[in-house]
């Protein structure tokens, strides 16, 4: 017979942060240290379940246990760590929680059901870190999202504040654009059961009315109207550095866990010019994909594979104030690329002012070709637009549009005069100081 464990009515809301599981024949992984350090770090309370004890031997379990005491003994916890055998050790382990310091270990099995119990017993006598208030207005946060034939959308998450009842109307978002959609709630489950509400602490699952699955996700919120919820790009948080082999800098992307919110975020600024393992600074962050909904004081987990940082948001910046910072941001980056650009074209404007530079081989060859465009230019004349035969033998002009030689765009306008004296001539008409385009080249060709 296998036992299962059901969810404690007064576990605090970030119960799944407060359990560290280790099995008693793996004992301490990499991934446990890594998960206990994580708790540490953002004054998380903490106790350990150690499984599977009816499949290790005892010499194991008793080393896996004394491993568990060293590390929790040890300068960078702090703990203090109480193996729990009866009832009283349950009651003393439940009172002292809140102190941070204890660190209760139990020692269960999901297939004989020892101890299970003591651990049902302790989970019951846990009081929230957090007091509800009924009459503050409700947030839900959305860690997961289905598609269940005949019912629609669902979604579940944590009811974090107020009183969420069936058929109310809440606030959806954000979504790609950072705006909040009205979404009724349908119906309410807690434990595969139907209910009428849900409170905060609770988790539950909502079945949406008129949504499409694909306009919903996880790290969405649904609050209640009052609210007036705003999304934003960017924030700033306090981080602490964790671990990192090498520096990290701006420009430097991770993702970042707020909450629910987990997404890819840019570091476009900080009060440090680079960041170490034990820093600690202040960063500007800037989500990639989509804006997000975030509060002042949530904590944070900045990480690329293992975790990279810690810390909590100190400033959430309005989708409005971003958007104004990027388009200035765009603006400062135009015109640097323009101040570049301007010395290019004034090179290029050198080299096509008419053969005034250079070794006397290239000027001999950019006059070949100026001299190849004009009877070009005269060849076309003749065969189309005004030509001589055809308009009596008279001189008449053919317009023509001169190119820049070096970037083969048309650059200016010119004249070229078709005259019976077979000589040519090429002047050069200069463009006043303020503008910024090449000089006006006009040539006369002579037949």
């Amino acid at each position: 017979m296998r036992w299962r464990l059901e969810e404690p009515l007064q576990l605090e809301m970030t119960f799944l942060d407060l359990i560290v599981k280790v099995g008693a024949n793996a004992g301490v992984v990499g991934m446990t240290k890594e998960h206990l350090g994580l708790a540490l770090a953002l004054n998380v309370p903490v106790f350990v379940i150690v499984t599977k004890i009816d499949m290790c031997p005892p010499n194991v379990l008793q080393d896996t246990l004394k491993l568990l005491h060293k590390i929790l003994k040890s300068a960078g916890c702090r703990k203090v760590p109480l193996l729990v055998r009866n009832a009283e050790d349950v009651v003393v382990s439940a009172t002292n929680f809140v102190s941070e310091r204890l660190c209760p270990i139990f020692q269960v099995s999901n297939v004989s059901g020892d101890n299970l119990d003591l651990l049902t017993m302790f989970l019951n006598l846990l009081s929230s870190r957090t007091p509800q208030n009924d009459s503050d207005p409700a947030q839900f946060q959305i860690d997961d999202t289905y598609q269940v034939p005949g019912v629609g959308v669902v979604v579940s998450g944590t009811c974090m504040k107020g009183i969420i009842r069936v058929n109310d109307t809440l606030l959806l978002g954000p979504n790609g654009l950072g705006d909040f959609i009205p979404m009724p709630i349908k119906s309410i489950h807690r434990k595969r059961m139907p209910v009428r509400e849900v409170r905060g602490g609770q988790t539950a699952s909502f079945a949406l009315k008129k949504i499409k699955f694909h306009d919903v996700r996880k790290g969405q919120v649904l609050v209640d109207p009052s609210l007036n919820p705003s999304s934003c790009w960017e924030f700033k948080g306090e981080i602490l550095v964790l671990h990192h082999p090498t520096t990290i800098s701006t420009k430097y992307q991770a993702m970042v866990h707020v909450g629910s919110v987990r997404q890819t975020a840019s570091i476009i600024a900080m009060d440090k010019e680079c960041l170490r393992t034990g820093d600690k600074a202040i960063v500007h962050f800037r989500f990639i994909k989509h804006p997000e909904y975030l509060k002042n004081g949530l904590k944070m987990v900045f990480r690329e594979g293992r975790t990279k940082a810690v810390g909590r948001v100190l400033e959430v910046i309005p989708k409005i104030a971003s958007l104004q910072h990027q388009k200035n941001h765009k603006i400062m980056k135009m015109v640097k690329q323009a101040g570049g650009s301007d010395g290019s074209t004034t090179q290029h404007q050198g080299l096509a002012g008419g053969n005034l530079g250079g070794t006397k081989k290239q000027r001999s060859r950019r006059g070949g070709k100026h001299r190849s465009r004009g009877s070009n230019s005269a060849v076309s004349g003749n065969s189309g637009l005004h030509s001589p035969s055809k308009q009596g033998g008279t001189n008449s002009p053919v317009s023509t549009t001169v190119s820049n030689p070096i970037s083969a765009t048309p650059v200016a306008s010119g004249i070229v005069h078709t005259t019976a004296s077979g000589t040519s001539t090429s002047t050069v008409h200069p463009r006043p100081d303020n503008l910024t385009s090449p000089p006006l080249v006009t040539t006369q060709v002579s037949v």
